[in-house]
């Protein structure tokens, strides 16, 4: 699963399918969605803060978050927290009754005010349910890897293009969410050679998965790589192997008290 500081929770494309009208309705009203995903999860980011600095956990030792954990005592931050489906609901839902919100001021339409209504009553909605089914954590979280760098060499493979991610590991073995897919294409007689930007702090190793197409790509060491390291594709050709996963799974569950106002 993808960390709250990956990127953008939910995209216009979940948005749409939970409202179909809702792109054409922003283009109308002149709303920018991606800054209103943007400006939700900020609020999401704060709300969370907020509730995580409320809680009788805040005012104890900080490893009470992660209880038998080995990892010193840290804070508690926005990078800990696991995108669960509660938390992407509630990002969704909250993203819409802005836009909705913005286009009733607009307009005063009373079409747009039933749906700032309805999503601002979802939105409340998943937000509890996150808070009682609990927020997704985390003790050691990898980042999602910068797209790698690719170099054509010489070498013994037909001309093709390659498709390449990489992802961080850290020091348990748990993998971050891949990179966004980097791409080049080689002439006759070629082989690719991947480079890992530097580590981020939590990474400690790296895996590659590379395909000759977007749906093909899989993993292609056998073992993780040291960040200094680069891949180089091998005499043998790309070996069939797991796709890239979605993100570390969370270690803990905190079920946090509903503090967030209701106005």
């Amino acid at each position: 699963m993808a960390l709250f500081t990956d990127g953008s929770i939910s995209t216009l494309e979940q948005l749409a399918a939970q409202d179909t009208a809702v792109l054409d309705a922003a283009s109308t009203e002149g709303i920018d969605a991606t800054a209103k995903l943007s400006l939700a999860q900020e609020e999401l980011g704060i709300a969370l803060t907020s509730a995580f600095s409320r809680s009788a956990l805040a005012f104890g030792n900080p490893s009470a978050w992660w209880p038998g954990s080995s990892v010193p005592s840290q804070s508690l931050q926005l990078q800990h927290i696991v995108v669960t489906s509660p938390l992407r609901l509630w990002h969704t839902f909250h993203t819409l009754e802005l836009i909705y919100r913005d286009a009733y001021n607009s307009q005063l339409n009373d079409r747009y005010l039933g749906k700032w209504n309805e999503y601002k009553d979802l939105a409340r909605w998943a937000a509890d349910m996150l808070f009682q089914i609990g927020v997704g954590l985390v003790s050691v979280p990898v980042p999602m890897a910068q797209t790698p760098a690719l170099a054509i060499l010489s070498g013994p493979f037909p001309a093709t293009t390659y498709f390449v991610q990489i992802a961080w590991l850290n020091s348990r073995g748990e993998e971050g969410l891949a990179s966004q897919v980097a791409s080049a294409s080689g002439p006759d007689q070629n082989t690719v050679q991947v480079m890992a930007s530097p580590p981020p702090v939590g990474a400690a190793l790296w895996n590659v998965y590379v395909g000759s197409s977007i749906d093909g790509i899989t993993r292609q060491n056998n073992a993780p790589l040291d960040p200094s390291q680069a891949w180089i594709q091998t005499s043998s050709g790309l070996s069939p192997g797991k796709a890239p996963g979605t993100g570390q799974d969370p270690n803990f569950l905190r079920q946090i008290p509903r503090f967030l106002q209701r106005g």
